[in-house]
C-alpha cells in the first residue's frame, strides 16, 4: 500500500491526532531485567523530541499498547501524553473511544505499529506508518515505512515527515 509522496502529503496534512504502539514502535521490541526493578525497556529521547514536537503544533499525540509496564507508564506520562491505554487486546475499540472522546474522524488520525496485531487499526487511520523491522505483511499495508530502526529514530522520521508536510503541504 505503500503510496506516492503526494498521496502521502495529503493525509499527512490532514492529522490532528497521531496514536503510536510502545513494543517495537517506541522501543526496539527488547525488554531488560533489571534486579530489584523488574522489566524494562529503552527509549530514544529523539522520539521523544518528534512526539513533543507534533505536541507543540497542536496534534494530539497517543499511544495504545497492548503491553503494561512501569517503565512504559513512566515514559508516556513523561512525553505528556494525556490519551493512553495498555493492555489493550483490541486496540481499534479503543481507538474508537479516542475517536468520540476528541471528536475527530479516523481519516484525520495517522497510527505507527509494528506487528500483525496492529494491522486493523493501521487499516482503520488516515496515514499509517511502521518501522522497517516490522513483518512483510505490516510493511505492506502501511502507507509509510521508516528508514531509522524502531527505538533508534523511526518515530522520530515520522514525527518528522508529518512536521513537514502538514505545515508545508506543497514542499
Amino acid at each position: 500500500m505503500n503510496q506516492d509522496l503526494e498521496s502521502l502529503k495529503s493525509r499527512v496534512s490532514r492529522l490532528s491526532v497521531m496514536i503510536f504502539d510502545i513494543d517495537g514502535t517506541l522501543t526496539d521490541g527488547r525488554i531488560f531485567w533489571v534486579p530489584n526493578s523488574g522489566w524494562t525497556q529503552m527509549y530514544s529521547v529523539r522520539d521523544g523530541m518528534g512526539i513533543k514536537r507534533l505536541q507543540e503544533v497542536g496534534i494530539e499525540v497517543a499511544a495504545i499498547s497492548g503491553g503494561d509496564s512501569l517503565s512504559a507508564q513512566m515514559r508516556m506520562q513523561s512525553l505528556g501524553l494525556k490519551h493512553v491505554h495498555f493492555g489493550s487486546q483490541d486496540k481499534v475499540a479503543h481507538f474508537e473511544k479516542l475517536l468520540a472522546l476528541l471528536n475527530v474522524s479516523a481519516d484525520r488520525c495517522g497510527y505507527m505499529g509494528d506487528e500483525v496485531v496492529d494491522l486493523p487499526l493501521l487499516k482503520a487511520v488516515g496515514f499509517s506508518a511502521a518501522p522497517p523491522e516490522a513483518p512483510d505483511e505490516v510493511r505492506a499495508q502501511v502507507h509509510y515505512v521508516a528508514q531509522k530502526a524502531a527505538g533508534f529514530g523511526a518515530a522520530r522520521e515520522v514525527c518528522e515527515f508529518i512536521l513537514r508536510h502538514r505545515q508545508n503541504p506543497t514542499t
